[in-house]
């Protein structure tokens, strides 16, 4: 399961963005927000995750599945989530390898 990091992360390359503040910016976020995700203490909201969706050419609901997953409180609430993500994460290691960002099997 992507990470909204990893999201963050791709958005930035993508963007081909300087610093953490230009992501900010670019997802129409605080600069705070960014550092809350980069820290794990905060996932997407959905219409944050829309963006980054639009940003990385990605299904939306993949995205969103992932923030909810992060965000979710239950383990059913994440396995739910989970199913839903893995239907559309396919499109994310394409990005991935188009980017030549892909990570071993091992780390995803």
């Amino acid at each position: 399961m992507k990470t909204t990091l990893e999201y963050v992360d791709a958005v930035k390359v993508r963007l081909d963005l300087p610093s953490d503040y230009a992501i900010a910016k670019a997802l129409c976020v605080s600069r705070q927000a960014v550092s809350q995700y980069r820290q794990g203490k905060a996932a997407f909201d959905d219409l944050t995750a829309v963006r980054v969706a639009e940003i990385l050419g990605l299904n939306p609901m993949e995205v969103i599945a992932a923030a909810n997953r992060e965000r979710a409180k239950s383990d059913d609430a994440r396995r739910v989530w989970t199913g839903l993500f893995d239907r559309f994460a396919v499109n994310f290691e394409a990005l991935l390898t188009v980017m030549g960002q892909r990570r071993s099997p091992a780390l995803a």
